[in-house]
């Protein structure tokens, strides 16, 4: 019987639909049992049956855990990464810029996707292939990441150093408060430290 080359091309399409589905199964169950068990309790029995999979499912797509925890590194960069659109903040005002840039980052690191790369990364501490892993995956994604603040403020008048120390800035306070929330802190005790860190940023990128 004759197969056409359409037929075999929509075949082998549904067939990488298939694996790219189950990968994202495992994967986003991974970042779930990371929140509700940490690196150091969760199994992977646990993370097949949250996906609806068998540890076979595992093994097929992955071939160590230790691969499955750096595709789940890549997966929560490349959703925390993506989340400032340069398009649509550049038709925003140099202040209402700033607010939402802000509020994203905030938003980001008290999100329950950022307690998964926390537990990925405390692990990766004790395992030193693991922990190069999450650095070289980090290391990646981080120049593009530098390109889109340029992008963002690039009306500003500052250079591409000074952008980027912004940046900086930015990421020291609100992970240092995102952990002061999680670990003793309320939302009414952090949300004037976030109110007065868009002030002072504003005054740094001329805002105001």
């Amino acid at each position: 019987m004759h197969v056409s080359t359409q037929a075999l091309n929509r075949t082998r399409r549904t067939q990488e639909e298939r694996r790219a589905e189950t990968r994202r199964k495992l994967i986003d169950a991974t970042i779930i049992m990371l929140q509700d068990r940490g690196a150091a309790h969760m199994t992977m029995a646990e993370i097949a049956h949250k996906a609806g999979l068998t540890r076979g499912a595992i093994q097929y797509h992955f071939e160590t855990p230790k691969d499955l925890l750096k595709a789940t590194v890549a997966e929560i960069a490349a959703r925390m990464g993506g989340m400032l659109k340069p398009d649509e903040l550049r038709r925003m005002d140099l202040a209402s810029r700033i607010d939402h840039v802000v509020d994203t980052y905030w938003k980001s690191y008290t999100s329950g996707v950022y307690v998964a790369f926390l537990e990925i990364a405390v692990q990766g501490r004790l395992d030193p292939e693991l922990g190069q892993a999450v650095r070289e995956t980090l290391d990646d994604i981080e120049t593009d990441r530098a390109e889109v603040w340029v992008e963002i403020f690039s009306d500003t008048g500052l250079s591409r150093d000074e952008i980027t120390s912004c940046r900086t800035a930015l990421q020291v306070v609100t992970r240092g408060l995102a952990l002061s929330k999680m670990i003793a802190h309320p939302d009414d005790a952090i949300h004037p430290e976030i109110e007065r860190f868009k002030e002072m940023f504003k005054h740094q990128l001329g805002a105001g």
